[in-house]
């Protein structure tokens, strides 16, 4: 299935924003501090990149915080209690071109 026109792919988001933050959403939501946490980046002069959220087997959803410093992504963790986590790079896979077996 194809993106969206224009839509940048979670690959290339993941190469400009290698360091992930990931926060917990409480059951009520995060109200007042998803506010906080947009002021964070415009007070520090850092691009908010919020990408694609998960919802874990206990049902609790997260939310994924991206950024290009990791001491900026630490910072935003400890401030407001997420887990830094590493993404899963797959550049150094390399491709096995396998040809059609002969007649």
């Amino acid at each position: 299935m194809s993106r969206y026109k224009g839509r940048t792919s979670l690959k290339a988001i993941e190469r400009k924003f290698p360091h992930i933050v990931e926060i917990v959403v409480p059951p009520g939501g995060l109200g007042g501090q998803l506010d906080a946490m947009h002021y964070f980046h415009h007070a520090r002069g850092v691009q908010a990149c919020l990408g694609l959220g998960r919802r874990d087997k206990e049902g609790r959803d997260y939310l994924r915080w991206y950024f290009t410093g990791a001491k900026m992504a630490v910072s935003f963790a400890t401030e407001f209690g997420g887990k830094v986590i590493n993404p899963p790079y797959r550049s150094h896979r390399r491709r096995v071109r396998r040809s059609a077996p002969s007649l």
